[in-house]
């Protein structure tokens, strides 16, 4: 069942079920980032997990008809827990910076809520206004 922020960012009830994907991703085989996206279950019911998993905005797009419209991004200074510094090779206690993220269709319904967590020093963020 969804956490409360997930219910909040998603617009869901406790009784929605969610998709809950977990991923480190790396860079020259070193750990740059954890990430943690939640999905309404609703939304990719009858889909194979290689269509959620390798695109899920393609899928969304071609095999849903769904268009996908703008997302929020909000970035903040954290410090690494336990788990955080496991998965990233850091201490704990370290700064991370997180990310998170709602992505929308282009009707205004969230779709999917990402949590990620960046080693500062082995990524940087280009912005355009």
């Amino acid at each position: 069942s969804p956490s409360s922020s997930e219910m909040e960012k998603l617009n869901l009830s406790k009784d929605d079920t969610i998709l809950r994907m977990e991923r480190i991703r790396f860079a020259d085989d070193v750990p740059i980032c954890f990430e943690v996206a939640s999905v309404p279950q609703k939304l990719i019911d009858g889909y194979s997990k290689a269509e959620i998993t390798e695109s899920l905005y393609r899928t969304l797009e071609e095999k849903g008809g769904k268009k996908i419209g703008p997302a929020n991004q909000t970035i903040t200074a954290v410090l690494a827990s336990e788990k955080i510094a496991d998965y990233l090779e850091v201490k704990r206690g370290d700064a991370v910076l997180r990310l998170r993220q709602i992505s929308y269709f282009e009707d205004g319904t969230p779709f999917e809520y990402v949590r990620t967590q960046y080693v500062g020093n082995r990524f940087e963020f280009y912005l355009e206004k």
